[in-house]
Formats: C-alpha cells, structure tokens, sequence
C-alpha cells in the first residue's frame, strides 16, 4: 500500500524535525509534483502573496493536503467573516468591536494553540473546535470572558520565526507524534465531530491511513468531522460527539479506557465494551452461536480431565485447538496425532482454563462478511497461505509471518445463505460493526468466529463496494448522535403485563431482503376530542404505551412514535413484512390500543391527511426529542401553517434490491407518483371550508419547502442512472443548498428529500411519499397493494427494455391535474398505451388507474388481491376527498355535515371499516 508523506515547510530549523525551506519546494517541481503528500506550512501566511502563501496555493494546485489550506488563508485575512464561519461552527464568539471595547477589564486570555491543543485546561476544547473548522499549526487565539462564557474575539496564524522557545518545542512534538489531525472539517457545518482512535506504531492495525484517509474524505462530504486521536488522548473523546475504534482490542488494552470513556459520555461507540467482551472470548462464543442455532463447526470444551480420545470422537481428527482470547489466528493449533496434543495442551491450559476444541474444516478460502448495525457491509475472501492451513503463518525460525490473498466480492455476489447467517450471528453480539469468519461446507455456511474491530483497508476489504461502506458507517455515527436527545426505545413489557402486551409477537430483525420481497408501511393520526377538537397528548399518549416517559413506544411487532407536532402520532410496523394482509391486522391492533390509550385523555385518534378545521397556528411542536432538528426547519420554513402543522400521510417503503433494481424502482415511481392522488386524495377542505383541490395537502406539500426548492425538485422523482448518481445529483445539491444556509446543519440527511418518492440509503429502501392517510388500516394497506405491485410491474418492464422513460415534464403536468382534480383529472399518461385520448392527447386518469390495476394483479399473490378491488372501487366512485366534498355539498349545514363525516371517519378508524359514504349517494 502506498503510504502518504509528510514534509515540513519553514524558514529555519526546527529541533527534531526535519524541515525544508520554502523556496525548496515552491521552486522543486519534480521533487514536490503531485503525489500523497502532506504539507505542514510553518511560514509567515499572514501577507498575501508572501512566501509562505505560494507554499499553501500550490500545494493545493499539486492535489497536496494542506495546513493552512488556501480556503483556511482567504478566512484569516478577513477576522469578522472568520469569527463568523467559527460561530456557525459552534464557538461563541464576539464580534461587535463596540462592545468589545465597552468590556473594559473584563478577564482576557491569549494564547497559542498547536494543532488544536492549548495549556489552558478551561479553553481546551474550545481550542480544539476552532481548529477543526479553521486548521492553522500555530494560532494565536484572544477570549474575553462575558456573559458567563469564553468568546472568542480575534485570531491570527502564526508563523515559525513567531514563536517563542516554549511554543517551538510543543510544535516539534506534536510533529513527532504523528497525531496531527490536518484535514479542515467541511466546508459546511459539521454535522457530527467523530473521533477515530489509532495508533500508528501497532503491527496489527485493523485500517491503515489509506483507509482512515477516505474515511475523512468521505466525512468531509457528509458534514462530518473526522479526527484521528491516540492512545494518549483519552481527555480529548470528550470533545467529540462519537469514538471509532481503529486499533487492537480486548478489555487490558487502552482502547477498551476508550470505548468506557464514551458509553461514560453517552456517545456512540464502534467497538462498545459490550463487542469488545463478548467477541474477545471464543468460549462465550461457541455458547452463545449454539444456543442461537447459528451452524458452527462441531466444538468442544477442553479441561484439565479432557482426554484426546474425547475430543477426536467429538469433532473428529485432525481438530482445531484454540485459545479463548486469541487473535489474528495466533494461539490457534491443528492437532492431528495424541503426540501433538500432548506438546500443546499442557502449555496451553496453565495460560487459560477452558480451551476450545473445534472440527478441522479445511477450505481453499473462509469468508469475512463485515456486518454493520445487522446488515452486510462489505465481504472478501481471506486465502489461505499457500502450504498452509491458515489464513495467517506466524513468523517462525527462518520465515516471517505472512498472509494470505485478500479479495473483495460485491455483496450481491455472495451466497444469500452467508450474508443471512452472517447477519443472525452479528446481531446475537450487537448493533455495531462485526467481522465474520465463515467457511462454506457441504451442509452449508457455517460461523468460525464473531469479531469485534475488523479489518477494512483501502483496496483489500473496501475494493468492491468503495466509497458506500465508509457512508454507512459514517451513517450509523450520524443517526445516533442525532438522535442523542431521543429516550431510547421503551423495553419490551414483560409477558404477563395486560397492560402492555405486545402486538404480533416479536420477529427476529431480517434486512437482506429482495426488492419487493417486503413492505413497510408508516400511518400518521392526528388526536382530536369527542368534538374534533385538537388535544396534544402525543406524548402522554407514547408514555402510557411504553410504560415510561419516551418518544417511541416499540410493542411487539408495531411501533408508536412522535412527529413534528405534538397532536400526531406515527404508527408503523417494525419491520417490513411479506404479507400486506399481516400488516393489516397489525396495524389495526395497533389503532386500538391507541384509541384505548387516548380514551383516558378524553381523546381518540382521527383518520385522513387534513384535520377540517384545525388552526395551525395554535399547533405545539413536540419538544421532548429532536429539538434542534425540529427548532431549524421551524426557523427555516413556516411551520405553524397548513402543510406543516396540519397535514398527516402514508408512507410505503420497499427494499431496494440490488442497484440496478433499485434503479428501475425510483425510475418506476416516477411513472406512477402523478397518478398517485387520483386515488389517495382524502384532504378536501381546512379553516372549515371545503377548497378548491381534491388533495390540499399535496396542494401545499408542493410548496412547503420552497425556500429550499433543492430539496423537493418538482416532487415527482427524476430518473436515475445509478446510486453513485443519484448522491451526486440529488442529494449532494440539498446538501449544498443546506450549507448555505445560517446554522441548518441539523437538517442536512436525506430524509429532507421531500419528493414524492426518496431513496432512505441508510436502510436500502425507497419510500414513497404522496400519499394521503386513509380512514382505515384495510384501506391505507389496500394503497400500499396497488402502489407495490404497480410499482414492481413498472420496474420489470424497464429493466427488460420494454417501457421508453416519457418526457419528465409531462408527469409534473401530470401530478399538477391529479392533485387538483383527483379521479377525474385528465392526464398525459404518455407511457401508458392504448388510451382514449381527446384532441389534446389528455385521457381520463382513471383509465391510467385501471391500466395501473392490471399491472399491480400481475405482481400480487391471490391473497393480496381482494385489496385491487377496494381500489377499483375508488376508480369508479372516486377518491375519500371527493366523496366527502359530495356528501358537504349536498347538505344543508355544510358545518354540521361535516363534523359528523369526520366522526363517522374516526369510528372507521377504530373498527377498521372502509366508510360507507364511498358508495352511497352523495344526497
């Protein structure tokens, strides 16, 4: 692997380090061209155009990593614009010069900070955060203490010759040690600051700097700092917001002082001390897999009395003999004769009391699937040395240790039997990140070992799915530490509670699933009174469910949990599952123990996607969790207005598959998100009026984000070519937009794609957005029939060639008519054939539907399909929406009318009935 440099630029000598001058390498092309290379510039930057500048411009011409960078420089010249970057980076700071100078003698201190540490114990972290964000060497920090806090008031980088003798040896050994930590944070607001613990003198590090080093790229990418500290550092996990382990493990070594450190903290952690025991222990292990039924090689637990002719009639001969805490296949023997066993077993034993004894399963390969949070990560195949029965030859008299091939297979390549089995054994350990060693035999993949810490390098376990595996990990980071503020999941309630029973019983967690293997399905209620008056007892509602103070409620297989408004509440399955007809019946178990939960409050839950007369203004956002997150888009967008405070929907999400399924899946969408509304509409009218579109609240969802137009395009999904391009093209233009925001880094993840169909990447799944809540679980599942077999029909016929992707604009065109005039909207449709067309090439959009109908039967199974007919049902009657406006129109107190409609509807909810105004006459 190659491996980068580090030179050092300065206009003297520096004792310890080896220094060039400046000229030297502004002026030495060949020595200095492009290439891995460092460049720490100890010049006087402080002019522009000075020498040291060229040095820093230049080496970012020559793709050379910089500290101070040119972007860094350009802040500096400018103290009141740097003062405010470092601000929306999170370091008070006080930058009105009047004021400043009205503090008189209040308490200052200046400074010196070396790479991002100071010897003022009280401004070290602020220290450190002004160097993520703006990384000089030496810089020159000025506070006042006002307002019960450090203000940071100016700064200026400093150069070599600057310095005094005390300063001069702190730099020199912080150069020495290697930990240096040059690379800025991104250019945005950091989202997330993550520590990543490495020592570079370990002979078995688990990640090299190639591969530490697009971890960071990556990082800076998605908004997050990543910082390498050492086994010294232990002080400094305090100033990051989650720890990544990238040195050996086990409970003696320093890194498990760390991984304590952090769970001290209630910061996320890779590896958890939890990993770290129970990986570090064969024997636990052996146990823990058998009892799980996870297929292992035959084992057996060796003891002083064990006799060789036990274990060979147990595991067979030649067997495996392994000590409990061994790694990197040292203290790992074969044993093939009594004579053997004889040499190693004594030995053995008076180092640990129980050894493990396994079968000998002899492979040209054994498999190492990296799971992530309890899915796979990445896989390689580790050979064998050759003339060797091991992946790993120790070093012995005349040879030196060696390893064998490494090479990296796409997941989709690996046997469906591993990646499952994989992921059974990783969860039975934890959520984290596990190495596992499988063999493949002829009665299937069996699980050598669970490791904690796997190995990931750049070019050997990262060379098939690049870039996404460092994405994901960084994901897992970002999803926790932005959900710090949220009360973990309430615990199971015990089995004999009836209070609390859980709905469905518990499932084992499966994510390696096919495209369209399965189906989530997520429902949002408003709580309203007996006269549909609005009550905010979400939260007390999720804290009767759990049994404790909480914003998720987990029973069984169905989940309670807030939204942005504390008069809503979500109901979801847990997990995807097979069967629409299940999820049915969970779903409307879940609505009655809701309604039972809010019956003490005097409430019940309200079905459809727009309360009839709810005032948005009197809405109360929920505060118990996810405060900064809901406080930026409250900042940002109008929140306390119709299409945010009172709009409740549907949501369907569908595995991905693999990509190119995934592909045809969002390309898929967007032939049948426009047509979406002339069936789900159930949003005719707010303030008490019925309005002019049959679905309000795509009516406003179309604009609700408008001061952030990249974040919801044109609504229907554009095409996609790839996952790669799909980063590149959509979320990467939010992510940007976001940037420029003020202090909007709490928003910057993909669930702010608000289009009306969004790839979640962090659980693989795409989930579809346009659709409005219906009055019943029976009819909301009966959309999600129709959406998913639609949808997978679509997707065959892209991926075989047989559908040509239609003018965009036409479907946004589209999407417009069906929001405004629901199953009687006239459409386009130019990728559906064999339509009665007028004049101006529009047709009748329920004949789309029934178009759309055909396809969803093809992909249903028979049992699935008694939902098509509820959907053809509104094909010829019309949507929930338009069959409300009839039934208001025709009254002779509209206001009176409505109110009982919208009772009935909450009575429907309850008993899981379809409303029976569908059908009957409007008068």
């Amino acid at each position: 692997m190659s491996r980068r440099r580090t030179v050092v630029v300065a206009p003297g000598a520096l004792t310890e380090v080896e220094t060039i001058d400046p000229s030297q390498y502004v002026g030495d092309d060949a020595r200095f061209g492009p290439g891995a290379l460092t460049v720490l510039n100890l010049c006087d930057v402080s002019r522009y155009l000075s020498e040291g500048y060229y040095v820093s411009l230049l080496a970012d011409a020559r793709g050379h990593e910089v500290v101070p960078s040119i972007d860094t420089l350009e802040a500096l010249v400018n103290v009141p614009e740097a003062l405010r970057v470092l601000e929306e980076a999170g370091v008070p700071t006080l930058r009105d010069p009047a004021r400043l100078a009205a503090l008189g003698d209040a308490k200052r201190a200046e400074l010196s900070s070396v790479f991002g540490r100071c010897d003022r114990r009280e401004l070290a972290r602020l220290a450190a955060k002004i160097y993520r964000r703006l990384p000089v060497p030496v810089c020159e920090l000025s506070f006042v203490h006002v307002d019960g806090g450090w203000r940071l008031y100016d700064l200026r980088a400093r150069g070599l010759l600057d310095l005094d003798e005390v300063t001069r040896a702190q730099l020199s050994e912080r150069i020495r040690s290697g930990r240096l930590e040059t690379r800025s944070a991104a250019a945005g607001p950091v989202r997330t600051s993550l520590a990543v613990l490495y020592d570079p003198t370990e002979p078995f590090k688990p990640s090299y700097d190639e591969a530490l080093a697009r971890l960071e790229k990556v990082g800076e990418r998605m908004g997050v700092s990543v910082r390498r500290i050492g086994p010294d550092d232990l002080e400094r996990v305090a100033e990051h917001d989650a720890l990544f382990i990238r040195c050996l493990t086990g409970p003696h070594l320093a890194s498990f002082r760390f991984a304590q450190r952090a769970e001290a903290l209630g910061i996320p952690v890779i590896d958890d001390t939890r990993s770290i025991l129970r990986c570090g222990n064969k024997v636990y292990l052996a146990e823990l897999l058998e009892r799980a039924g996870i297929p292992t090689p035959q084992s057996v637990r060796v003891v002083r009395a064990t006799t060789y002719d036990e274990v060979t009639s147990a595991v067979g001969s030649p067997f495996v003999l392994k000590v409990p805490d061994g790694s990197f296949s040292t203290a790992v023997f074969k044993i093939p004769s009594p004579e053997v066993w004889e040499e190693r077993v004594t030995d053995l034993l008076k180092s640990s009391p129980i050894l493990i004894a396994q079968e000998y399963l002899p492979s040209p390969f054994d498999w190492r699937i990296g799971v992530l949070d309890g899915k796979p990560l990445f896989a390689a195949m580790y050979f064998m040395v050759p003339g060797h029965w091991q992946i790993r030859r120790s070093a012995s008299s005349g040879t030196a240790a060696r390893d064998g091939r490494v090479r990296a297979v796409p997941l989709e390549q690996v046997p469906a039997a591993v990646k499952r089995i994989a992921c059974a054994a990783a969860r039975l350990i934890g959520d984290g990140m596990y190495g596992l060693d499988m063999k493949e035999t002829p009665s299937g993949p069996v699980v050598i070992e669970v490791n904690d810490n796997p190995d990931l390098n750049r070019d050997y376990e990262d060379s098939a799915e690049g870039e996404r595996i460092y994405e994901d990990i960084l994901g897992w980071f970002v999803k926790r530490v932005e959900q710090e503020s949220v009360t973990a999941p309430s615990e199971p309630p015990a089995p004999d509670d009836p209070t609390r029973p859980r709905i469905g019983g518990s499932r084992p967690i499966t994510r390696d699933y096919h495209a369209y293997q399965v189906v989530g399905v997520e429902v949002e209620y408003a709580i309203v009174d007996e006269e549909l008056r609005v009550v905010h007892a979400a939260e007390e509602a999720l804290s009767a469910l759990a049994g404790r103070a909480t914003s998720e409620a987990e029973l069984g297989a169905v989940a309670f949990s807030n939204e942005f408004f504390d008069h809503l509440v979500e109901l979801k399955t847990i997990r995807p599952l097979v069967s629409l007809a299940e999820s049915e019946t969970l779903l409307a178990e879940g609505v009655e123990r809701l309604a039972r939960v809010l019956e003490e409050h005097g409430a019940r839950p309200m079905p459809t996607s727009m309360h009839p007369f709810f005032d948005p203004k009197t809405a109360v956002r929920w505060s118990r969790s996810g405060k900064r997150v809901y406080d930026t888009y409250a900042r940002l967008f109008p929140t306390d207005t119709h299409g945010w405070a009172n709009v409740q929907s549907m949501q369907v999400n569908l595995p991905l598959g693999r990509e190119h399924e995934a592909v045809a899946m969002m390309n898929a969408a967007a032939l049948l998100v426009p047509y979406l509304p002339a069936i789900a509409a159930s949003s005719p009218m707010y303030d008490g009026a019925l309005q002019p579109a049959v679905d309000n609240r795509l009516a406003f969802i179309l604009e609700h984000q408008a001061r952030l137009p990249e974040s919801q395009g044109v609504t229907v999904p554009e095409y996609v070519q790839s996952l790669v391009a799909y980063r590149r093209d959509i979320l990467r233009p939010i992510y940007k937009a976001v940037d420029a925001l003020p202090d909007a880094g709490a928003i910057r993840h993909e669930w702010l794609n608000a289009r009306g169909a969004v790839f979640k990447l962090s659980r693989r799944s795409m989930e579809v957005r346009v659709i409005d809540s219906q009055e019943c679980p029976k009819m909301d599942v009966a959309v999600a029939a129709y959406v998913r077999g639609a949808l997978h029909d679509l997707s065959v016929d892209l991926t075989r060639g047989r559908l040509t992707l239609p003018d965009h604009n036409l479907l946004v065109q589209d999407l417009a008519a069906c929001v405004q005039h629901g199953s009687r909207a006239r459409v386009h449709a130019p990728h559906v054939p064999g339509l009665d067309r007028d004049a101006d090439g529009l047709a009748a959009v329920a004949d789309v539907t029934e178009r759309m109908l055909v396809r969803a039967e093809r992909r249903l199974k028979r049992a699935e399909r008694p939902y098509l007919e509820l959907i053809d049902g509104i094909r010829t009657h019309g949507t929930l929406s338009e069959r409300i406006r009839a039934k208001v129109e025709a009254a002779t107190d509209p206001t009176a009318t409505t109110r009982e409609i919208y009772k009935e509807l909450c009575g429907c909810l309850r008993h899981n009935r379809p409303w029976r105004g569908r059908q009957e006459p409007a008068g």
